[in-house]
């Protein structure tokens, strides 16, 4: 994650999450966006937050739809309201999901710095699709 160069030794990509520092892990949390708030924010991913309403979409719970109740960064898993197993013992246990496996329906708390981040990427996605327009333009004059 350091490193500008990239590898696709699988070794090496395992260690860079292990070692990944806070701000690494936050940016490995990310989750997509249901259709709708992609509409509406022009943003495909963005980390998942405590209190976010999330959909399960693979898994032993897939198409259950609850509210993220803790954010673990270093493993990379969700605790979500209802996702629960049953121990021997008969006592539950929160089960833990990874946010590859989840889509993002409603956020909990839209504060300054989520604000911030679907400003910044909204932006860079906008001026990604002008760039593709702009090349476009040149690529039918040269065809002329």
């Amino acid at each position: 994650m350091g490193s500008r160069t990239k590898t696709h030794d699988p070794a090496k990509q395992r260690r860079r999450i292990f070692t990944a520092n806070s701000f690494q892990q936050s940016k490995l949390i990310s989750a997509r966006l249901s259709k709708e708030l992609q509409a509406k924010y022009k943003v495909k991913k963005i980390p998942v937050r405590q209190g976010d309403v999330v959909y399960i979409t693979t898994g032993d719970f897939v198409g259950t739809e609850g509210k993220v109740l803790s954010v673990d960064y270093s493993k990379q898993r969700l605790e979500i309201e209802g996702i629960s197993r049953e121990k021997a013992d008969k006592s539950k246990i929160m089960y833990p999901v990874s946010t590859s496996n989840v889509v993002i329906r409603r956020f909990g708390k839209v504060d300054q710095s989520r604000k911030r981040i679907l400003e910044r990427r909204a932006k860079m996605e906008l001026e990604i699709e002008e760039e593709d327009i702009s090349l476009a333009e040149v690529e039918a004059l040269e065809e002329e």
